[in-house]
Parts: structure tokens; sequence; C-alpha cells
């Protein structure tokens, strides 16, 4: 498993990029916001488009922590 942290795309920053042998992730992370705004994010500034040629299927997962409770608050799992 490879992880890399803020891997720079030609519109921004994906949070999270984790590839295993048949799935390549990429994890977009809030604070006090929500999943779906993460996940709009990924989707907004197309980030799996960068990852393409490596040719694994792309699960897009978007990440909020609630700073009150010091949890995860949601998640989306989309892919």
């Amino acid at each position: 498993m490879y992880v890399d942290v803020e891997v720079r795309t030609p519109k921004g920053r994906v949070d999270v990029v984790m590839r295993t042998i048949h799935t390549l992730y990429v994890i977009e992370l809030k604070l006090d916001k929500s999943a779906d705004s993460a996940l709009a994010q990924i989707n907004l500034k197309n980030y799996p488009e960068r990852f393409v040629l490596c040719g694994l299927p792309v699960v897009k997962v978007g990440i909020n922590f609630d700073s009150e409770s010091h949890t995860l608050s949601d998640w989306i799992i989309e892919g």
C-alpha cells in the first residue's frame, strides 16, 4: 500500500491519496463542515483525473471531523 498526503494537481491539492494493489482512493478531509462539501471539492476540482493513467478504479472519500467531539462526524464513499 502507498499513501501520500497533500498531492498537488493542476487544480489544487488532494489531502490524501492511497493506492492499493486493486484500488486508488482520493480522500478529502474537512473540519467542522460536511462530508458532502469534501466530496463536492473532489468533484469540482476533478482530482481523480490526475490519476486516470494508473489504470486503477478510483474511489472518492469525503470525511468531516468534528472539533467539538474530536471524532468523525460523517463520511461519504463514492465509487
